[in-house]
C-alpha cells in the first residue's frame, strides 16, 4: 500500500493480490484532488472493499484471454472431453474468436454483439479478423467460386465456447450474467449425410477386393455400423473369430497435442461399450486377414500379440491404422467409382437397411446409441436378434437377402429409425 504526490493531489495504491490470469500483482489505484487525510480514508475504504472479495476480477479481461482460461478450465476440470474436440476448440479460438471479437473487455461483450458475431461467420467466415496477407505484405484474396461463410453447425461450435467461457466469467465473479445465454448463434438447414445403396457397396467392395486388409476393414464397417473410430480402435483380443462377434471398447481419435498424435479412448458413454455379432464371410475375411499380419510380423521378428490391433500400418500391429488414413483412402477410391458418400456413410448405410426390418431396440444397440441396461432374461432373445442382424447384412451385401432373410426379426418393418440416427 503507498500513498504519494501526484498531479497536485495524491495517488493510492492498494494491493489486491495476484491478478487470476497473468499471475502478476495486482494493485488499485485512485488519485484524490485533496487533503492526505482524504486520500488516507480512501485507502482505508479500499482495503476493506479488497478484505470483502470486491475486488476479484482480473484486469486482463479480454474476450480473447478469458476464452484461454475456460479452454484450460475445460480440460483439467474433470469432466470428459476428446482430445480431439479440444484440439477444435482452441483453433477455433484462434483462427476466428481472437481475431474476430476477442479484443473486446469482457464487460463489453453483449448479446447483440454475439449475435453480430454470429451472422457473420455465417455469411463471410473471418469477415471480422484482420485479413491474410503474404510475407511479401500483399493481400491473400479469397479463391473465386469458394464460399468464405460457415456452416450452422461450426457456428453453433464457436458459441459452445464463448457460451463456456463467459458463463465461467460469471460464476467467478467477474461479469455480472453471460450475454451468451440470450444470444442465439445463426442457424441453418441440416444437410442429410449421403449414403450408399447395396449395389454401390458391392461394387466397392469388388474394387477392393485385390486389397484383403482394406476390404476386411469396409466389410465390417458395412456390416456392423462401426465408427470408423472403432474399427481402427479394435484389437485382436477384442475379436471372436469362431463365435463371429467382437466387443466395442473403445475409439482412436487424433490430435496434435497428443504424444503419438493419437489416443485410444473409452466410449463416451456407458452404452457404446458393446458386443456385437458378424457374419461368415466378414468372419472369414477378417480370418484371413489375421493370417497375413502373422505372417508379416514373423517376417520382421515380431509376434502377432492379442493387444496388436486389427488394422495397423506397422508390421507388429502395435499401432492402429488412423482414421483419417482410411478415410482419405476411401475418399479416394469412392470418387474414382462415382460414388459420392464419405467412409462414415457405410454406418448410416447399416442403419437405413437394418432399420427396414430390424426392431429399434436392435439398431440402436449394434449403433452403440440405445441403452443396453436390461435384464438378464431377456439377454438371449436379443442376442439372437443381433446374430439375425449379421446375417441379413452379410446376406444384403452378398445379393442372397430377401423377404425370408427380414422374417428372422419378427418385430415388422421400421424404416424411419435410421433417418434419426446420430453420430
Amino acid at each position: 500500500m503507498a500513498i504519494r504526490e501526484r498531479r497536485g493531489g495524491f495517488q493510492v495504491l492498494v494491493y489486491a493480490g495476484l491478478d487470476p490470469i497473468t499471475g502478476r500483482q495486482r494493485y488499485i489505484s485512485r488519485q484524490v484532488n485533496g487533503s492526505r487525510r482524504e486520500a488516507e480514508r480512501l485507502e482505508a475504504r479500499l482495503k476493506t472493499q479488497v478484505a470483502d472479495g470486491g475486488h476479484v476480477g482480473t484486469r486482463a479481461r479480454t474476450l480473447a484471454e478469458m476464452v484461454d482460461v475456460w479452454l484450460d478450465w475445460r480440460a483439467s476440470n474433470g469432466r470428459d472431453i476428446s482430445p480431439r474436440t479440444l484440439d477444435d476448440y482452441r483453433n477455433l479460438a484462434v483462427s476466428k474468436i481472437a481475431p474476430g471479437i476477442g479484443r473486446h473487455s469482457l464487460g463489453k461483450v453483449s448479446p447483440r454483439l454475439l449475435d453480430a458475431f454470429y451472422q457473420q461467420l455465417r455469411r463471410e467466415g473471418n469477415a471480422w479478423a484482420r485479413p491474410r496477407t503474404r510475407k511479401d505484405g500483399t493481400k491473400v484474396p479469397p479463391r473465386p467460386g469458394v464460399s468464405r461463410g460457415l456452416s450452422a453447425s461450426r457456428v453453433l461450435d464457436v458459441h459452445v465456447i464463448l457460451s463456456g467461457a463467459l458463463s465461467l466469467a460469471a460464476r467467478w465473479g467477474w461479469i455480472a450474467q453471460s450475454p451468451a445465454a440470450v444470444a442465439r448463434p445463426a442457424r441453418g438447414r441440416g444437410v442429410q449425410r449421403p449414403m450408399p445403396t447395396p449395389e454401390q457397396v458391392r461394387e466397392l467392395f469388388a474394387a477392393v477386393a485385390d486389397d484383403p486388409e482394406f476390404a476386411a476393414f469396409l466389410r465390417l464397417s458395412a456390416t456392423t455400423g462401426l465408427r470408423p473410430g472403432e474399427v481402427c480402435a479394435l484389437r485382436w483380443v477384442d475379436v471372436d473369430l469362431a463365435d463371429g462377434k467382437l466387443s466395442v471398447t473403445g475409439n482412436i481419435v487424433i490430435g496434435k497435442g497428443l504424444p503419438e498424435g493419437y489416443l485410444r479412448k473409452s466410449p463416451k458413454s456407458d452404452h457404446g461399450i458393446r458386443h456385437l455379432a458378424f457374419d461368415q464371410t466378414t468372419a472369414m475375411q477378417l480370418r484371413e486377414h489375421q493370417v497375413l499380419r502373422r505372417e508379416l510380423a514373423e517376417e520382421f521378428g515380431a509376434v502377432l500379440a492379442p493387444e496388436a490391433f486389427v488394422f495397423s500400418c506397422e508390421p507388429d500391429s502395435r499401432q492402429p491404422i488412423r482414421p483419417n488414413t482410411v478415410a482419405k483412402r476411401f475418399t479416394k477410391k469412392a470418387k474414382a467409382l462415382g460414388h459420392g458418400y464419405t467412409l462414415y456413410g457405410l454406418r448410416h448405410f447399416m442403419a437405413t437397411q437394418l432399420g427396414a426390418v430390424a426392431s429399434a431396440n436392435t439398431v440402436r444397440s449394434r449403433m452403440g446409441h440405445g441403452s443396453l441396461a436390461i435384464t438378464s432374461i431377456y439377454a438371449h432373445p436379443v442376442e439372437e436378434a443381433d446374430r439375425a442382424a449379421a446375417r441379413y447384412m452379410g446376406d444384403l451385401l452378398d445379393g442372397r437377402a430377401s423377404w425370408h432373410s427380414a422374417r428372422a426379426f419378427g418385430d415388422g418393418s421400421l424404416a424411419d429409425v435410421a433417418q434419426n440416427v446420430e453420430g
